[in-house]
Parts: structure tokens; C-alpha cells; sequence
């Protein structure tokens, strides 16, 4: 009986320590280096809440060995990495411009992306990577977004498309999705969010309201010509 509890115990960290392993990656040791907010001195003053003393980024040796291998990734060059690599120092170091108490003030105010646009210009390189690291989504609902979107492009009728076209027409179509958001029209009117449905909490239903929208569109267009409408059931 003790045996299977052992058994089992060493199974459950087993499954933890795999699922730490594929979570912790060199790109998430990058992103939270380069986010200024946890080098700030109050934050490091407060515990864990395991209990442990934090210490800032640049001082733990996993994330430190995660950020030089993702500078040698981004790199495509000698040169270029050792600029990264500089101009990290310069950031953790609080030299030049990171000195000011402005600079650590509104590290902790302001979005990390806005901070880096703000004050990054002494490492320009370095909040390039920053910007683009950080902006990186927290999930995959995108990336699943853009799949329910290539099985409208490319289904059972349209299955003669190449593989290149249909990703070109995914790319466009998501593109226009993220355009159209930052248009009034998105935010209030009859066409406020029409890529989401309120009915249905399903990626797909997304694309199933956009496509009743577009139909409704042809609708209106067909009414003005004199030639009727159609009536549509959900």
C-alpha cells in the first residue's frame, strides 16, 4: 500500500516537472527579463507567495541562461548579439537614461510595451526584441482563430486552393478582422463587434456571424436595387 502512494506521488511530479519543462522556455525567460516592473525595489522586497525572497531577473541563473539562448536565436549575426547582449546590460544595469527616477516611476504604471517605446531609444536593438517579445499573446485562442478561419477558406467545395494561396487568404482576412477593430463602427452602431457572436461562446461562431453579416449586406444592397429581401434563418 505505501508503495503505490510512493508510486503515485513520484507520478504526480513527474507530470509537473514535464509540464514546467515545455512552459518554460527561453522566449518566457526573455520576456520577463526585459520587463522593467520586476527590477523594481518594492516589488523585490515583497515574498513570494511561497514564502521565498524574489530577486530580479538578472540574478537567477535559469532565466539568465534562457535570455542568452534566445539572443543567440534572434541573432543573425556575432555582431548583433553582442549589441543585445550590451544594450541588456545598460537596461538591468540602470545606467544612462534607466537611472532617472522617472524611468523606474513609471515602470510600474505604464504598459511594458509603452515604456520601451517611451524610453528605449539608448537600446534600440534591445527594445525592438522587447516590444515584440512582450507582445507575444498569453494563449493560443489566436492561432486557433486563424484555423477556424482557414477551414472557411479552404473546405470540402474549395479544396482545390494550394497551400500558399490559402494561407494568403487567412492572412488577409485576419488582417481585416484587426483593422475594422480600431474603426467607431466596431465599438457602437449596428455593425458593433461584428466578428463576435454574443450566442455562442465557440471560435467558430465568429466566423458563422460574420457570415450571416456579409448575406445581410447583400440583403440591404439587393432592397435599395428594388429587387427585395430575402428572409435568412438562423
Amino acid at each position: 500500500m505505501q508503495e503505490n502512494t510512493y508510486a503515485s506521488y513520484y507520478q504526480q511530479v513527474k507530470i509537473i516537472l514535464n509540464r514546467w519543462e515545455k512552459m518554460n522556455i527561453p522566449l518566457h525567460c526573455l520576456g520577463f527579463a526585459l520587463n522593467p516592473r520586476f527590477y523594481d525595489r518594492q516589488y523585490l522586497q515583497k515574498m513570494t507567495p511561497g514564502g521565498m525572497q524574489r530577486k530580479p531577473p538578472n540574478l537567477d541563473k535559469e532565466v539568465m541562461q534562457g535570455v542568452m539562448e534566445s539572443f543567440n536565436r534572434i541573432s543573425e549575426n556575432e555582431e548583433e548579439g553582442r549589441s543585445l547582449r550590451e544594450q541588456f546590460v545598460t537596461f538591468h544595469m540602470t545606467k544612462c537614461i534607466y537611472s532617472t527616477a522617472e524611468t523606474q516611476t513609471y515602470a510600474l504604471t505604464i504598459d511594458p510595451i509603452d515604456w520601451w517605446s517611451t524610453y528605449g531609444a539608448k537600446t534600440p536593438n534591445l527594445a525592438f526584441v522587447a516590444k515584440k517579445v512582450l507582445s507575444q499573446p498569453v494563449s493560443s485562442s489566436l492561432a486557433e482563430r486563424n484555423w477556424s478561419t482557414y477551414s472557411y477558406i479552404h473546405n470540402v467545395k474549395r479544396n482545390r486552393l494550394n497551400e500558399k494561396r490559402a494561407d494568403k487568404l487567412v492572412y488577409i482576412h485576419s488582417n481585416i478582422q484587426l483593422v475594422s477593430r480600431f474603426h467607431e463602427s466596431y465599438k457602437s452602431g449596428p455593425h458593433k463587434k461584428w466578428d463576435i457572436n454574443p450566442k455562442s461562446t465557440y471560435i467558430e461562431g465568429s466566423s458563422s456571424r460574420l457570415d450571416d453579416m456579409i448575406w445581410e449586406n447583400l440583403d440591404e444592397e439587393n432592397v435599395e436595387n428594388g429587387q427585395g429581401k430575402r428572409q435568412w434563418v438562423d
